[in-house]
């Protein structure tokens, strides 16, 4: 028997050490990413790639920018997606109408949500817009046009989406509309919104998540990402990953501003102050929460929006539109 025990040893060796094989080791899972391609999301997926942090949790991330946010809806809807950034009332209501997506983690709270005039334009607040032709680039139900619909109606006495003087177009096809007289103001993300103010051809009369917060005192709460159940089911363990990857990225972001500097070139950012604009506003702008509390909130603006917008928009909340199953512990 003593002849034996070398022999049980060495396989038991074997089998722990075959348990201990890291996950690096093993082939990574491939998310394929979806985006409308703004810089809050694309300089945090950059750096994601960049630093390898993908790789450090068993990931590779294949990052997708869509030119419109109805493609990258589509995308998400009809799964050719596995992850996909978007606002967080389009996940509700998708869920709400039977569709299998659900909200993951938080990414932004509007700070890099503006809306443009010229700047020589007579429109001095939100107030000067009644009457006046506004551009958006999220659709008709959009967050942000939502958002826009909500403090306008609530605060100001108008609601443009009832007197037919919204308007919607592609993000890069708004400025120009302005220019040419078709628009008086446009409701625009960075990098575009930053872009714009740096040429000095426009100015920001109103940043939305600002101005919600002043009157509800809360955050709004802006994009979030989501996935789909079938990802859930088949990857768990990868979407947990994915949110270590992306809370790991913007607190690299975070801690390294001088990655606007390669950032802001790449946009066409071509002085210190446009960089430095970009960078002011995409920090001010992330979100690293994600609890049930913070998703119980999300009922405040449910309900201003299901007022403005009427009927069908937001009538209830899906529970199963958020979870926070995935938060790394």
């Amino acid at each position: 028997m003593r002849r034996l025990v070398p022999v049980v040893v060495g396989a038991l060796v074997l089998v722990l050490g075959l348990g201990a094989v890291p996950a690096a080791a093993q082939a990574p899972v491939k998310l394929k990413l979806g985006d409308l391609a703004q810089s809050l999301n694309g300089i945090a997926v950059q750096v994601m790639k960049e630093q390898k942090l993908d790789q450090k949790y068993g990931l590779d991330v294949q990052y997708v920018p869509y030119p419109t946010l109805d493609g990258l809806f589509t995308a998400i809807r009809g799964k050719d997606v596995d992850v996909g950034f978007g606002g967080w009332t389009a996940f509700a209501q998708f869920r709400g109408q039977g569709v299998p997506v659900t909200a993951i983690y938080s990414v932004g709270r509007g700070a890099t949500l503006d809306v443009l005039v010229p700047q020589n334009s007579p429109v001095k607040t939100l107030a000067d817009l009644k009457g006046k032709k506004v551009g958006s680039y999220a659709g008709a139900a959009g967050t942000a046009t939502v958002l826009f619909r909500v403090i306008t109606a609530k605060y100001y006495g108008f609601d443009p989406g009832k007197t037919g003087h919204m308007q919607y177009a592609a993000p890069g096809l708004l400025t120009s509309l302005i220019d040419k007289g078709e628009l008086d103001a446009a409701l625009l993300f960075d990098p575009l919104a930053a872009k714009a103010v740096a040429s000095g051809k426009f100015r920001s009369i109103s940043n939305l998540g600002d101005v919600y917060k002043q009157h509800v005192g809360e955050d709004f709460l802006w994009i979030v990402y989501g996935t789909n159940d079938d990802v859930i089911k088949r990857a768990p363990d990868a979407l947990t990953n994915f949110n270590r990857a992306w809370i790991d990225s913007v607190k690299y972001v975070q801690s390294h501003p001088q990655v606007f500097e390669t950032f802001g070139k790449t946009l066409g950012f071509d002085t210190p102050e446009g960089i430095a604009l970009l960078r002011e506003r995409v920090l001010k702008d992330y979100i690293l929460r994600w609890d049930q509390k913070f998703i119980d909130s999300l009922a405040i603006f449910g309900k201003m929006s299901n007022e403005v917008m009427g009927k069908g928009f937001l009538d209830t909340i899906p529970p199963e539109a958020f979870t926070t199953r995935f938060v790394p512990r």
